[in-house]
């Protein structure tokens, strides 16, 4: 349609000054005038008009991974009194989905675009820049400009509950000391019953109490004879690789987000450590944010120049007495990872491996 009407006007204008010229018409003249000015001033607005554009964008610095959001992004053109009109398309990084609701046109020169955005997957992610699309009144003339606003949003990584863990558990020195008491594990202080909460064991109901109240009720224990735990994570490339993604490392990621958002409710100290990563400890005394575990996690990326297999002696000395050690690893290299921990298992350390 903007060629149509463009082409019509320049034929128009064409006729008007070949008609003058060849009778001395001097309103044909100034016919053409009009017309060759206005189509002048348009391609001006069109051309010209981006330079005072400015934009804003309203969404969240943090999501996590599946949320969904209405971010909005502003269009202001203060200038050219209104005679330019400005549609903005957003852009984002592929860890993001974008998807259109609606565009309100406040007035010729202020609109704002609304659009659902969905965190596909953790990491930093980037939205923008942002693609202008500047018209003039008429339509006749279209000018595309790539303006750099850029916002950066952190998705963290979804918690996901690992289905074979289980609380109770403790380190070498732990595990004989309850040997010697005849108790093992979260029972070893029971503390009175509470309602039953989903997530609690089976094995932690007390039926007698469940049976006078008429609704669930399970032991209660003092957590602190829960064993902390160390969780470490291998690190090395050797995860499975789809495209720019590593969809195991991830999954795994998950699983140890669920851990650091329920081990202060358990009252339990968590130690996060990797091929390369520096160690990071959350007790139930200082974990007044566990999100600040998920923003690291967030971050981490199988980029280690060495296997976290080389370390595990060192973990096992330094941790082994008290801490149980849970090592995240590629399920391909379960195996050799397993063939290890049991080494460990027979002296009465507690190695688990999870894939």
């Amino acid at each position: 349609m903007r060629e149509y009407k463009l082409t019509a006007l320049m034929a128009a204008t064409s006729f008007l000054l070949c008609s003058g010229l060849a009778t001395n018409n001097r309103q044909m003249y100034w016919m053409a005038s009009v017309l060759g000015t206005l189509m002048a001033g348009a391609y001006y607005l069109a051309r010209w008009g981006v330079r005072d554009a400015s934009v804003r964008r309203i969404c969240p610095a943090e999501l996590s991974e599946g949320e969904t959001v209405e971010v909005q992004l502003q269009v202001s053109l203060p200038s050219r009194w209104g005679l330019v009109w400005a549609r903005a398309q957003d852009t984002a990084s592929s860890g993001l989905l974008l998807e259109p609701v609606e565009a309100e046109q406040g007035s010729p020169h202020d609109s704002t675009t609304r659009y659902r955005l969905t965190a596909l997957r953790r990491g930093r992610q980037q939205l923008g820049p942002v693609q202008l699309t500047i018209s003039d009144p008429l339509g006749l003339f279209v000018n595309h400009v790539q303006l750099p606003e850029v916002s950066e949003v952190l998705v963290l990584p979804r918690p996901v509950a690992l289905a074979q863990w289980s609380w109770e558990g403790g380190g070498r020195g732990r595990l004989l000391a309850s040997a010697l008491r005849g108790k093992r594990g979260e029972g070893t202080d029971w503390h009175g019953v509470r309602p039953y909460v989903p997530g609690d064991s089976l094995r932690r109901i007390h039926w007698r109490a469940t049976a006078r109240h008429g609704d669930w009720h399970v032991k209660e224990f003092e957590t602190s004879q829960l064993a902390p735990i160390v969780v470490a994570l291998e690190q090395a490339p050797t995860w499975r690789k789809e495209g720019d993604t590593y969809p195991d490392f991830d999954q795994a990621i998950r699983y140890i987000a669920w851990l650091a958002l329920q081990a202060p409710r358990q009252g339990v100290a968590l130690i996060l450590v990797g091929s390369n990563l520096p160690e990071l400890r959350l007790t139930p005394e200082t974990s007044t944010d566990p999100y600040a575990l998920l923003r690291r996690l967030a971050l981490l990326e199988p980029n280690a120049d060495h296997s976290i297999l080389d370390d595990l002696s060192r973990l096992v000395q330094q941790y082994g007495e008290q801490w149980r050690i849970a090592l995240f690893v590629p399920p391909q290299e379960y195996p050799t990872f397993h063939r290890q921990a049991m080494v460990y298992q027979a002296q009465g350390y507690t190695v688990e491996v999870y894939a």
